[in-house]
């Protein structure tokens, strides 16, 4: 598997951080990427401030801080990406032009044992990555 490429969709989810440690356990390239959503308004939603995008921005590069420490030692040789994202095909997209061959993700939580659908991993299967969702 030296050859593949390996992307983690991170946020600090029990999951996640599941899904993290089984990245890290691979022998593979891994980046560890974490979406920053872009607002999207339209002009009958009045003016736009970059505040909130900043905000979600500042989130996102935490979440990675944590990552970062989790990942110890494996740390050093793992890339790490804050992706502004508008939808799932953005972060497919990007994952497919990044060369990533797998995605890891974590399990979304079931809200009274019904699991919604989760956008993310279905995009990211439809570019033709190898998608692994962590309980």
């Amino acid at each position: 598997m030296a050859d593949a490429s390996v992307v983690v969709v991170y946020r600090e989810r029990a999951s996640d951080r599941r899904a993290l440690a089984a990245a890290a356990e691979l022998d593979a390239p891994l980046t560890v990427v974490t979406r920053a959503p872009k607002e999207i308004r339209s002009a009958a939603c009045g003016i736009y401030t970059a505040e909130l995008d900043l905000a979600v921005r500042a989130l996102a590069e935490q979440e990675l801080c944590t990552a970062r420490e989790l990942l110890g030692p494996r740390a050093q040789d793992t890339r790490f990406v804050v992706l502004e994202t508008r939808d799932e095909d953005d972060l497919a997209d990007w994952a497919r032009a990044a060369g990533a061959t797998t995605a890891l993700l974590g399990a979304r939580r079931a809200m009274l044992g019904i699991r919604r659908r989760d956008s993310a991993r279905r995009a990211l299967a439809r570019a033709g990555l190898d998608v692994r969702v962590i309980d």
